[in-house]
């Protein structure tokens, strides 16, 4: 049994005639013929009777009918998602994104996307890069973009843009003014830390470890998820932070923050655009990833 001789046992069943239905599939009789004897060979009963009257459904064809109009129309619609799927029509895309680039890039690229394929609905997860990361590895998204680097075989990992994280204090702070400020005395400031497993906190300890120092032995007063919380906590006067240029650029050009120079540390990091290795991306997450390179800071 195969899908052209159901499709030929429906033409002759509709028109009630082999000859319509031969010349309705684009065959002649006698191949038509041939089609409904092989049909009938693999059910093992008779589907269809000649009579004065044309052809007719057996009880068994009635059954077949119902059925084999059911298999064309599936495989149809399978044809059909599959032909929107590549041309990424109707389609839903699964993305994730850390805090920063999730808050600051990813809307951008899902406006930019909505005007070359309009038909792609996007659906975005945004948490710190490790929640992201786990969650494209269970397969819940299919790219993501995330502020650390993805030191997994499991996946692929394309830098992508440049990110300054500065250190930022309230307006009227005591080091505002100043030229620079030594570690040592960052050391003996109010700071509030980004949660673990953020791609900010990464970097900033990272940074920090290069000149000896670990996340123990800041004076830490908080520690917050998500960068917004942070820059509130910090335009509150809690203390200092760490934070992506990205996230405080409107509040240091209004004179709300102010970036405080640390003397000889400068953080700087690439966002990751990832997908799990060796896996074929669909066309959505192909046009998705392409918008995210062409807006990268």
């Amino acid at each position: 049994m195969n899908i052209k001789q159901l499709e030929i046992f429906v033409t002759i069943a509709t028109t009630g005639s082999f000859s319509k239905g031969a010349e309705a599939a684009c065959i002649t009789q006698s191949t038509a013929s041939q089609h409904m004897a092989a049909l009938e060979d693999s059910c093992g009963v008779r589907l269809l009777d000649r009579t004065g009257r044309g052809a007719m459904t057996t009880e068994a064809g009635k059954i077949m009918l119902v059925h084999a109009r059911q298999v064309i129309k599936s495989l149809k619609e399978t044809e059909q998602a599959i032909l929107q799927f590549r041309q990424a029509d109707g389609v839903e895309l699964c993305v994730g994104g850390s805090t920063i680039p999730g808050t600051y890039l990813l809307p951008k690229a899902i406006a930019a996307l909505r005007t070359s394929d309009p038909g792609i609905r996007v659906k975005a997860e945004i948490g710190d890069s490790s929640e992201v990361l786990a969650r494209l590895g269970e397969e819940y998204i299919e790219i993501a973009i995330v502020g650390t680097t993805a030191d997994d075989k499991r996946f692929t990992t394309e830098a992508l843009g440049h990110d300054e994280i500065l250190l930022v204090a309230r307006k009227g702070h005591p080091w505002c003014g100043r030229e620079s400020v030594q570690l040592e005395e960052l050391l003996k400031e109010p700071i509030i830390m980004r949660e673990k497993g953020s791609g900010t906190s990464d970097a900033v300890n990272a940074a920090l470890r290069q000149q000896g120092v670990t996340p123990g032995d800041l004076l830490a007063c908080a520690t917050l998820p998500g960068s917004e919380a942070v820059k509130q906590a910090v335009l509150a006067e809690c203390g200092v932070a760490f934070i992506s240029e990205m996230a405080v650029r409107g509040e240091l050009k209004r004179g709300e923050l102010v970036s405080i120079n640390l003397s000889g540390i400068a953080i700087t990091r690439s966002f990751s655009l990832v997908h799990r290795k060796g896996r074929t991306l669909s066309p959505a997450a192909t046009a998705f990833s392409s918008m995210l390179r062409q807006l990268q800071p």
